[in-house]
């Protein structure tokens, strides 16, 4: 019988895992049944939810100044089922393209180069639009607090915005519960100060993926987003395989809420029992990057195991650790618990990806096939290896459960019926 093989995205590659009896890959293969995507991005645009259709808002308001946001490289977005439809809409209701401006929601995340908008966005939106990448760092305007005492300062072009729109991607995320809506401009285009109190939310409880309701990260948000007047959002949902799934358009919370609705039932798969390890992959570049975005696989795959089972984490991370706080809190770890009780004392933005790393460690050993050098691996408190089929051999038996998530930031497990 002809050995099986599952296929694991690594970078811009795929590295093949010899499958056994007792593998289980956790993905939901729901089959969309929306096989055309740019007709259903038409009829949702044509049909927003819980406000009127752009056209409409551009001929009732005559807005001199739009504004906009969009992700960053970081975050794979459908632009042509997104923001080519809202680009058409707005010149069709008159709009001229000198009063559009696209600003990129870097948050804290590096700016994107010019090579890079251009293949992200198409060469022909790249050099027929102002693009601005959103510098935290740089001169913000400041338009009050939120609660929990959260000043919000935001992006100028924002601020003076007459129609600020954004489009983004909803997908479970650890902290805000989802991305998507209200996070293109929180933390997308505030300044330092204000996403890292923000992202200091982190330790309290509620802030948590799958979670919305109670979650002061995700309602701070909210707040965030109805201070900067973000009019309208074009959102696609991911499944948990990272495939576009559905496109919610409208009010930016309304919308959202709708389409977080939709995400829960395509990038959660139920599982009966823990499993004794998991293989997971953030399901290639650039999920993986680098290791402050394959964080959030580590953290997925954690929630279908048992106290103590490892994690092999597959990830390339072409650009290291990807962020220069984040490697600070890193190298200057003693062991997983000295960054988790170093963030109860100061929160700095960058340490709080380390500290989601070390909460998991803590539990379950992790094992990292990635570009990273041993040194770095083994600073990350994780162990470096190069052949998956020989570690699982090693780390397994025939009676052992071994979860296999090959989109790991987009699939949440959902442990129900406990074993």
């Amino acid at each position: 019988m002809a050995e099986k093989y599952i296929e694991i995205k690594y970078g811009s590659g795929e590295i093949s895992i010899k499958s056994n009896k007792n593998m289980r890959i956790l993905e939901n293969n729901r089959e969309s049944s929306m096989p055309d995507l740019h007709k259903i991005a038409k009829k949702r645009f044509e049909n927003p939810i819980c406000s009127p259709t752009l056209s409409r808002i551009v001929h009732e308001e005559n807005p001199k100044n739009i504004v906009i946001i969009i992700n960053d490289i970081t975050r794979p977005t459908p632009y042509d089922l997104l923001l080519e439809p809202m680009l058409k809409e707005l010149e069709a209701a008159g709009v001229k393209k000198r009063n559009i401006t696209i600003l990129i929601a870097t948050g804290m995340h590096r700016p994107m180069a010019d090579g890079e908008i251009t293949d992200m966005l198409g060469s022909k939106i790249a050099g027929e639009y102002k693009i601005v990448n959103h510098l935290a760092g740089g001169r913000m305007t400041y338009i009050g607090h939120l609660a929990y005492g959260i000043p919000i300062s935001i992006n100028p072009l924002v601020a003076k915005a007459d129609l600020l729109l954004s489009v983004g991607v909803i997908a479970p995320h650890y902290m805000a519960g989802y991305s998507g809506g209200r996070k293109s401009v929180l933390p997308g285009v505030c300044g330092i100060e204000t996403i890292k109190k923000h992202h200091a939310l982190m330790c309290l409880k509620g802030s948590r993926t799958l979670n919305i309701e109670g979650n002061p990260f995700n309602e701070t948000m909210v707040e965030a987003a109805s201070y900067a007047k973000l009019r309208f959002i074009a959102n696609a949902v991911a499944d948990s395989g990272g495939n576009i799934a559905d496109i919610v358009t409208g009010h930016y919370l309304y919308a959202w809420r709708e389409g977080v609705k939709i995400c829960e039932t395509l990038s959660t798969v139920e599982i009966d029992r823990l499993g004794d390890l998991a293989v997971v992959s953030p399901g290639g570049y650039p999920k993986d990057i680098n290791m402050y975005q394959a964080q959030k696989a580590i953290e997925n795959a954690s929630y279908c195991l048992k106290a103590g089972a490892p994690i092999i984490l597959i990830a390339e991370c072409r650009e290291g650790f990807g962020n220069k706080t984040f490697k600070e809190w890193i190298d200057d770890a003693k062991c997983p618990e000295d960054i988790a009780d170093r963030i109860k004392k100061e929160f700095q933005l960058g340490g709080h990806k380390a500290y989601s790393i070390a909460r998991v460690i803590m539990e379950h050993p992790i094992y990292l096939m990635s570009s990273l050098s041993h040194d770095s691996t083994n600073k990350l408190f994780m162990e470096k290896f190069h052949d998956v089929d020989k570690l699982l051999y090693e780390l397994v038996d025939d009676q052992s459960i071994v979860y296999v998530l090959p989109h790991g930031s987009n699939t949440v497990p959902k442990m129900t019926n406990l074993k």
